[in-house]
């Protein structure tokens, strides 16, 4: 199946969740909000989250600093 990650093709298996996209792009969840189309994924349900065909997805890495 192929889905969009910040405006970038990424193919991943059927079935594929929200934690394998980010396994899949090198991302921890713990610092990674996510949104799959349009709709904000909780942290608690990424590995619950299933992706389908054509989903889109923005996320963005939480950086510390001063």
């Amino acid at each position: 199946m192929h889905v969009t990650a910040n405006g970038e093709a990424v193919q991943l298996d059927d079935g594929a969740s929200v934690d394998d996209l980010l396994g899949r792009l090198g991302l921890g969840a713990k610092w990674v909000v996510v949104e799959r189309n349009g709709e904000p994924v909780p942290r608690r349900e990424a590995a619950t989250t299933t992706l389908s065909d054509g989903d889109r997805l923005e996320l963005v890495r939480a950086v510390a600093g001063g």
